[in-house]
């Protein structure tokens, strides 16, 4: 029985080639699609599940509620991590992460020098409580004494080769340590790299318990069977209990009064598997994705392949007229309507087979195009049998979606009409056909909208006057390593073609750390962004001073600080030139007494990227916080490469056997939005593709509309019709089918867009304009596919067509 239905389905394929290779091709391109997306997919929900006990495992993190904003850190105090241990009777263990991801650091060992990030310092029980796999040394003991690190398997292999690492020493920024440990890499679909890991014992900073500075990833395993929302139910009692009298001897009142200023700490708990996709907190250890993106992918997915078993649906049915006279004798004969139902089910699963097999290479021709576009590290083998497996499941369910329709309603045909020669494609049919038509290009125009509405928004970002110059800004890193960095920046103004230049511990879309001023007499306090720069910073970035002074070399300016906008606003000061700030967050035991004057308001300019808006922000003097970090070079020279090998070589003088790392500002900037940017070119590829799809079908629609309207086409043409008249008559029935998906898909585009754009501060607006082109586009698209087949059959000879008559 299979073997006959097999066969059957073979000829029929062999007998209708073109039918075939439109199927064929539109399936085996949206399987393709969808493979691809869904190996995007499974590798974003695969983040962090391979730890052994990762679901007792919870990072803690922080909502800090101020007076006038709140922010969600990744950080929190250090000093909790014990104290929550001790305290809370569910947590089985605690252990720490700290260091900045990004702060770059000098290593070395014997000949080999190289400049590094993710240097951490670590707990002595972090390997074990996360359950990482110890290559070398003791995972209880690697971290237990001072002066001691773990580093992982690329990193031993990078700095000792074939050499056992265990006692040696290595430099790190000058400071000595004796590796005791090798751990596996940490896998990359982790939020946690860490390639250095530095033991925490001894170091003098740990010593005095800290409750209000952020600076841990604290990381905390629950006893089994633990609810995390009774855990977090403890918490405010600990901060309470812990941070009350560091917040009183600090700031000199009462935690009570503190909180009621409008102060809050609310520590909650997120899953370690939760976090790559559902955590968007500041100073994450690497970007995170997200949840919404995801759901984004899949949906396209599932469209592409809707749109593949449309057009299936749609040439099946337009060719119920040439297999009607089959099913009318088969019937004849004696087959069942169950019969006729797993023929045709067996046909169409079978040219879902055949593009399964030419969807595989496609993948593998695809997958490396995708991890270019994505900067991922997607994989796909032919020997995978998990992957083989889903290209089975998605061929048998796409064939069995597409031939589900066509299967009942050709097999429903009646023996009797279909025998005298009278069957004609009924209404119904052809309003099925037409509302497909609509769906098609409604989920294409709503995928041409919502890409152009992310490259808008991703222009207007990279166009957004953000308040300073970041056009032709270089940045040298880790000036710190110069004993005298500025005496580097004025032999670098040396250059012609170096027009200003500036020493600063960051820059706009770098690390900000936070400080915290009280106006002397009153309880309010201000928490703010801050950063130090020198005398020429705020010229060389082109902020400007919209009242009061900048930073002088005329001026000791040591207890000086400008203040944006922004944080004159939230201490409502009237008078804010001369205003006396005191500063409370030295965390320690002892308040810090230092008293800073304002002598400048600077503009708001965005120091972080454009999904948050301008925040509170303090610039000190680099003469009372010598803070260098960084460079900035204002250059005006065309002839760049000439211009960077003038300063390395500037740079060998000052720093000889350190290397010369630099970077451009807009570059730095542009990374802010690499999620984005790298969506809207996937969106883009996929919204072609399924506008491909579609046309596809289209083409063999109209081909079959235009093949049943031959003749009524050659009388129109001997009774006077022009080619221009033909065309009209052929295109103006679907060019309604479009216009009327564009009015279903408008609504929603805006609808989903505006959701998306409520992820930024500063957004664009999404006019009508913007939504009339995207329907333009499928129309044309659309209008263009039909336009071919209308104006060959304006063209033909009507005496062909009229023969028979």
């Amino acid at each position: 029985m299979w073997k006959n239905y097999l066969k059957t389905g073979i000829r029929s394929l062999l007998r209708t080639k073109a039918y075939s290779i439109m199927n064929i091709m539109g399936l085996s391109v949206a399987m393709a699609c969808s493979v691809v997306i869904l190996l995007y997919v499974k590798h974003e929900v695969s983040y962090d599940k391979f730890y052994p006990e990762g679901d007792r495992i919870y990072r803690m993190v922080l909502e800090r509620i101020y007076p006038a904003h709140v922010n969600f850190f990744a950080v929190i105090p250090s000093g909790f991590a014990e104290a929550v241990s001790n305290e809370i009777p569910e947590v089985e263990g605690a252990t720490r992460l700290i260091g900045q991801p990004n702060f770059r650091q000098l290593v070395k060992y014997e000949d080999n020098t190289f400049e590094e990030g993710y240097i951490f310092i670590a707990d002595s029980n972090f390997v074990e409580l996360l359950g990482l796999e110890m290559l070398k040394g003791d995972p209880k003991n690697a971290l237990k004494n001072v002066g001691t690190i773990v580093i992982s398997e690329s990193t031993a292999l990078k700095y000792f080769g074939d050499v056992d690492p265990i006692g040696k020493n290595m430099e790190i920024d000058g400071n000595s340590v004796e590796v005791r440990g090798v751990m596996s890499d940490i896998p990359n679909n982790s939020h946690i790299r860490a390639d250095f890991l530095l033991s925490a014992t001894g170091l003098q900073f740990l010593q005095i318990p800290n409750y209000l500075g952020f600076s841990s990833y604290t990381y905390l395993k629950l006893a089994e069977g633990t609810d995390p929302r009774n855990v977090e139910a403890k918490i405010p009692a600990v901060v309470k209990k812990y941070a009350s009298g560091q917040i009183e001897r600090q700031l000199g009142i009462s935690y009570q009064e503190y909180m009621q200023a409008g102060n809050g700490y609310n520590y909650f708990l997120q899953h370690i598997g939760d976090i790559h996709l559902h955590s968007k907190l500041e100073s994450e250890i690497k970007p995170n994705g997200n949840i919404l993106y995801v759901y984004l992918f899949l949906s396209i997915a599932l469209f592409i392949i809707i749109i593949a078993c449309v057009n299936f649906v749609n040439l099946a049915t337009t060719r119920s007229t040439d297999r009607a006279k089959e099913v009318g004798m088969r019937k004849v004969m004696g087959s069942s309507k169950g019969n006729l139902v797993f023929q045709f089910l067996t046909e169409s699963v079978l040219v879902a087979l055949i593009s399964c097999v030419l969807a595989m290479f496609m993948v593998k021709l695809f997958v490396p195009v995708f991890n270019d576009l994505a900067q991922m590290q997607l994989a796909f083998g032919f020997v995978n049998l998990d992957l083989m497996a889903l290209f089975l499941a998605i061929a048998v369910f796409t064939g069995l979606l597409a031939g589900l329709y066509p299967a009942f309603y050709i097999s429903a045909l009646k023996p009797t009409v279909v025998m005298k020669g009278a069957f004609k494609t009924s209404a119904k049919g052809l309003w099925i056909r037409n509302s497909l038509v609509v769906f098609q290009f409604f989920i294409s125009i709503v995928l041409i909208a919502s890409t152009l509405v992310v490259y808008k928004q991703m222009h207007f970002i990279q166009n957004k006057q953000l308040g300073f110059d970041k056009e032709n800004l270089m940045v040298i890193d880790r000036v710190n390593v110069i004993e005298d960095p500025e005496s580097f920046r004025s032999h670098l103004l040396t250059l012609p073609e170096v027009s200003a230049s500036s020493v600063s511990s960051t820059l706009p879309g770098g690390l900000h750390f936070g400080v915290q001023f009280q106006i002397p007499g009153q309880q309010d306090i201000l928490t703010t962004k801050s950063i130090v720069g020198d005398d020429h910073f705020l010229k060389t970035l082109g902020i400007k001073i919209v009242e009061g002074r900048g930073f002088s070399e005329d001026y000791n300016d040591s207890l000086s600080v400008i203040l944006n906008k922004a944080a004159v606003a939230v201490l409502d000061l009237e008078d804010p030139i001369g205003a006396k700030l005191r500063r409370t967050d030295n965390g320690n035991n002892e308040p810090q007494l230092l008293e800073f004057t304002v002598i400048g308001i600077s503009d708001d300019y965005n120091f972080e990227s454009l999904h948050q808006e301008v925040t509170s922000l303090a610039i000190f003097s680099m003469e009372g916080q010598p803070f260098a970090q960084n460079i900035s070079l204002r250059l005006s020279s065309t002839n760049m490469h000439s211009t960077i090998d003038k300063i390395k070589s500037m740079w060998d003088d000052f720093a000889p056997d350190q290397p010369f790392i630099f970077a451009f500002l807009d570059s730095n900037l542009d990374a802010l939005y690499r999620a984005e940017k790298v969506s809207a070119k996937l969106m883009g590829l996929f919204a072609m593709i399924a506008v491909i799809i579609a046309c596809v079908g289209l083409f063999g629609l109209v081909a079959f509309t235009i093949n049943q309207r031959k003749k009524e086409i050659g009388i129109r043409k001997v009774l006077g019709s022009t080619i221009t008249n033909v065309v009209i008559l052929l295109t103006k029935d679907y060019a309604k089918l479009v216009i009327a998906a564009f009015v279903i898909a408008a609504p929603v585009a805006w609808i989903l867009m505006n959701n998306w754009l409520e992820n930024f501060a500063y957004r664009i607006d999404i006019g009508p304009g913007l939504l009339i082109v995207a329907g333009l586009l499928a129309a044309i698209i659309a209008i263009l596919t039909i336009s071919y087949l209308s104006i060959k059959a304006a063209l033909a000879n009507p005496v062909n067509s009229l023969r028979s008559q």
